[in-house]
């Protein structure tokens, strides 16, 4: 495949984030993300980092992408 949406990532802040994960200790819920064909809730941990979970399975994402969409996502 390929093309000029490949690694893409869209975020949705205030998305519905219940439906890919529960309340996580340390991690602020921000919304969904979705990357390609999956989807799952968009957090930022204490530290900072951001990261897409799903059912409690953290997944790291490209941090400079990820700042892209939410700036993309909230017109800064």
């Amino acid at each position: 495949m390929g093309g000029q949406n490949r690694g893409r990532l869209t975020v949705l802040l205030g998305g519905p984030w219940r439906l890919y994960s529960h309340p996580l200790a340390g991690w602020e819920m921000l919304g969904t993300v979705q990357r390609g064909m999956e989807i799952g809730a968009l957090a930022r941990s204490s530290a900072g980092i951001y990261a897409q979970i799903n059912a409690g399975a953290v997944r790291s994402i490209d941090q400079r992408k990820v700042v892209a969409a939410i700036e993309a996502c909230s017109g800064a």
